[in-house]
């Protein structure tokens, strides 16, 4: 089994926010403050903290990385064509692809040697999706729709003809073609400035390790600036079912815990003034003696 189907497989057992963090690093390759805060809110949200925003979790898909490929199916990409709203590339063109050999696009700056990659890239579902498709900017805003481009290719000898929509699920039959740039690469040097290459997709584990790490300190530092001053009950700790209450004061500590302590029985009512009046007679007493 390829390895990002096997880390879908693994997702599937995760948490919520867990698996929505693994779509993120799949997609961008990193985590930035704000999907750390959409992450942070998500994993509270899972334990029972409503977030005030209403976020929800969106979990690694089927849909976002290459289909499996059958050892036996064969795919060629022939040609790109027909591309609409992607930057000013003119529409109804044709960019054909050898079937052989390498095929060497080349041109001025401008010319939309990117935006062809960035649609290359968002058809084939490249690891890389951070760059925008943008429409063309030289038409009115009303004249401005989704990007698209039209594909052919052979699967197996057999002539098709593929559709990509920006937005929508790119089509299995080109998620097959691995698109590399720049941006796909995932690349190290260590300490000593060896070398290392990480296989597409296992780089998310780190990821994922890093972003949890940071979590926890987030927790921890919410944690101490929420945690309950128990300065003000020092008087009332000790072995008492009121000071063992105080002393174990948590998120769990129900009300009714503290209201049965501190709701007086009739008998302890009684118990209190009887006690009252006594003390009372006593200190009546001594003024007595006194005067």
């Amino acid at each position: 089994m390829p390895i990002l189907q096997e880390i879908l497989q693994w997702s599937q057992s995760l948490p919520g926010w867990q698996s929505d963090a693994i779509a993120r690093l799949l997609a961008n390759q990193t985590l930035t403050p704000d999907d750390l805060d959409d992450l942070f809110a998500l994993l509270k949200a899972e334990h029972g903290i409503p977030d005030p925003t209403g976020r929800k979790p969106n979990p690694l898909t089927a849909d976002q990385i290459p289909a499996p490929v059958k050892v036996s199916k064969h795919v060629e990409l022939r040609a790109m064509k027909n591309l609409q709203h992607v930057n000013a590339i003119a529409e109804k063109q044709h960019l054909p692809f050898s079937p052989i050999g390498m095929t060497v696009i080349y041109g001025d700056n401008g010319s939309g040697k990117s935006g062809y990659s960035r649609v290359l890239k968002r058809a084939c579902r490249a690891r890389d999706q951070a760059e925008a498709i943008h429409p063309n900017a030289n038409l009115p805003a009303g004249k401005t729709g989704v990007a698209k481009a039209v594909f052919d290719v052979v699967i197996n000898g057999v002539e098709q003809e593929v559709t990509w929509t920006n937005g929508k699920t790119a089509p299995p039959e080109l998620s097959s073609l691995a698109i590399f740039d720049s941006r796909c690469a995932r690349a190290y040097l260590d300490s000593e400035d060896d070398f290392s290459y990480v296989p597409y997709g296992l780089d998310v584990f780190e990821g994922l390790a890093k972003a949890c790490r940071h979590l926890k300190t987030r927790i921890e530092t919410e944690h101490a600036q929420s945690a309950a001053d128990l300065s003000a009950f020092a008087p009332l700790q000790g072995d008492t079912a009121v000071g063992k209450l105080i002393s174990s004061l948590s998120a769990k500590t129900t009300t009714a815990q503290i209201d049965a302590l501190g709701t007086l029985s009739p008998e302890e009512l009684a118990k209190h003034a009887e006690l009252d009046n006594s003390l009372k007679d006593r200190e009546g007493g001594r003024a007595t003696e006194t005067s």
